[in-house]
């Protein structure tokens, strides 16, 4: 049975590298394809062929080309699957996006594709659970499958940096997107140096949105709006401590990321990796994302007491492997009966 999976493979954005392991992980069944057009006309092309001959279509980006994939779907008679990355509506509203028509035409988009899909597999429990409450007319349709992560690669592109380790760097990718709150570790970090006479230096990773002229007022920051993925991952493995503060977050790729790459973190407790972290302890957890005494006296704490190898060994990798997750998937789309 012939599945064309449809969406970004090709950035580097979460979801596409999500996206990819994906497609590596399911390289080796021939009767799959996945998009590689480079422009509409040819994506929409390659949609139209894949549309007659694949039985079932997984959509694994957002965008508004899904109209088309689902109207093509329908006219025929194919079954469409979601790989839920992201909320967007939702994730505009914490990052008080105030355009009411672009937000509109997200919830408008975001319904269609939930009310047109077989099955939506939200990327993790938590998100799937969240999604549920929010969208309680769809709760059958949901589900969930965790992003999946080439362990041996980040790994190996790690190790030599690991050895190049700096105490007092901290490291957050989010840039100034308000909804990742890399600002409250700003204020915590300020706490730090200002007040118990440490000079930890903050790495912020990410485009500017609307909080990079606040983040960078600060002295101890070293901010990079665009960073290749190896790249950042020797950051990771050369900072001392990888913080996600995040508001919302449907699953957090660069914490398990982190621990690879022998860093300690500090994560929200809302980030929906966490529950594939068996043995992380309250201190490493932030409750409360605007309170910056609370990150710092955590930061402070994760600085005398290291957490990377108990959060290494407990990352349940038989879970987020590339080859299970992407396998599991493919069993769940294979599977299914309207």
């Amino acid at each position: 049975m012939k599945i064309f999976f449809v969406g970004d493979f090709k950035s580097n954005t979460g979801p596409a590298i999500a996206n990819m392991q994906i497609k590596k992980g399911l390289s080796d069944i021939k009767d799959i394809e996945f998009s590689n057009a480079n422009n509409l006309i040819t994506r929409v092309l390659e949609i139209i062929v894949n549309a007659i001959k694949c039985e079932k279509i997984c959509i694994c980006s957002f965008s508004k080309i899904n109209y088309i994939v689902i109207k093509l779907a329908k006219l025929f008679r194919k079954d469409v699957f979601y790989i839920m990355h992201g909320y967007p509506s939702y994730e505009d509203s914490i990052n008080n996006i105030t355009d009411k028509k672009k937000n509109n035409k997200l919830i408008k988009l975001e319904k269609y594709i939930i009310k047109n899909s077989k099955k939506v597999f939200c990327v993790s429990k938590k998100f799937m659970e969240f999604m549920i409450e929010k969208e309680p007319e769809y709760s059958y349709k949901f589900d969930y499958n965790y992003n999946g992560i080439d362990i041996d690669e980040i790994t190996k592109k790690t190790s030599f940096y690991k050895s190049k380790k700096k105490k007092n760097q901290i490291v957050s990718i989010g840039g100034g997107m308000r909804r990742k709150n890399n600002l409250t570790i700003c204020k915590a970090i300020d706490i730090l140096n200002s007040g118990h006479g440490l000079d930890l230096k903050y790495i912020v990773i990410g485009l500017p949105y609307t909080k990079k002229n606040e983040i960078c007022k600060y002295d101890f920051v070293e901010y990079y709006d665009h960073l290749s993925h190896d790249k950042v991952l020797q950051i990771l493995a050369k900072s001392h401590l990888y913080v996600q503060n995040s508001i919302f977050e449907t699953f957090g790729l660069a914490i398990v990321e982190a621990l690879l790459s022998g860093c300690n973190i500090l994560i929200s407790n809302i980030v929906g990796v966490i529950d594939l972290i068996n043995e992380i302890e309250e201190k490493n957890i932030i409750y409360d994302t605007n309170n910056a005494d609370e990150i710092a006296e955590k930061i402070k704490f994760i600085l005398e007491n290291d957490n990377c190898n108990i959060g290494y060994r407990s990352i349940q990798v038989d879970t987020i492997s590339y080859e299970v997750t992407s396998k599991m998937l493919y069993k769940k789309i294979l599977s299914y009966r309207w």
